[in-house]
């Protein structure tokens, strides 16, 4: 079957292979998979092996992505998740075995391979996508950072800034600062709900810097909302909140 082509200057070339014998498939793939993404559907197999193991035994449709970056995912009709996948560097062997085509990707360190057998190919395609440069997020835990240190009033009046991202061996507290009686406090940003696990890292720097400073030192859970659990933990650890909405700071 010939690859039917559409090319257009703004968005590339987009070619595709509907229902193609195995090696019209692996040469569309081999031949574009350094510059396109491809999709690869059909009925298939797939495993992993790394720093765990997994398969996905049983022969179904799936579909594969594969990223000219190395990104190499398996996804099935659920979850925004992948069911196996590979980030990049990686790299794409593709091969026929026996008459099956096999996509390998194998990721050098750690060591990680995911491998699929496609024995039934009903759809390869290759298009070539852009990259965004200048992509950014805005209402981040960086901005929630930002804001608190150009001004500390939004978490408490007589707030003074000591440090941003001051390093710990227990890891890198969000802002250090002080307060109108001269307290040292610990702050820690989240710009989702904050769980349990958000209130043990904000105790954990706590402990630290009190034991460093040989005195109390307050810690406060900066996020738009809090879980009834994470908001247990604030009390029984003496620690404290403050509800900001990371999109009213920008």
């Amino acid at each position: 079957m010939d690859i039917t082509s559409f090319i257009n200057s703004e968005v590339g070339d987009f070619e595709y292979l509907i229902d193609p014998p195995p090696m019209e498939a692996l040469r569309l793939i081999n031949l574009r998979k350094t510059s396109h993404v491809l999709l690869i559907y059909g009925d298939m197999v797939a495993s992993y092996e790394g720093r765990a193991k997994s398969q996905l035994e049983e022969l179904m449709p799936r579909l594969v992505i594969s990223k000219p970056d190395g990104t190499f995912m398996v996804h099935e009709s659920s979850k925004r998740e992948p069911r196996l996948w590979n980030p990049p560097p990686s790299t794409l062997y593709a091969s026929i075995n026996l008459g099956v085509l096999t996509l390998r990707s194998v990721r050098v360190s750690p060591r990680e391979v995911v491998v699929v057998e496609v024995p039934v190919i009903r759809f390869v395609g290759a298009m070539r996508l852009g990259v965004t440069l200048n992509y950014r997020v805005f209402g981040t835990e960086e901005d929630m950072v930002n804001a608190i240190v150009n001004n500390p009033g939004i978490v408490e009046d007589g707030l003074q800034v000591i440090a941003r991202e001051y390093h710990t061996i227990v890891g890198d507290i969000d802002i250090l600062g002080r307060d109108s009686k001269g307290n040292l406090v610990v702050i820690e940003c989240k710009r989702s709900q904050a769980g349990p696990e958000a209130v043990n890292q904000l105790k954990r720097y706590v402990e630290h810097m009190s034991q460093k400073e040989g005195r109390p030192v307050r810690g406060i859970l900066v996020a738009p909302s809090i879980s009834s659990a994470a908001y247990h933990y604030l009390k029984l650890y003496g620690l404290e909140y403050r509800r900001v909405e990371p999109k009213t700071l920008v």
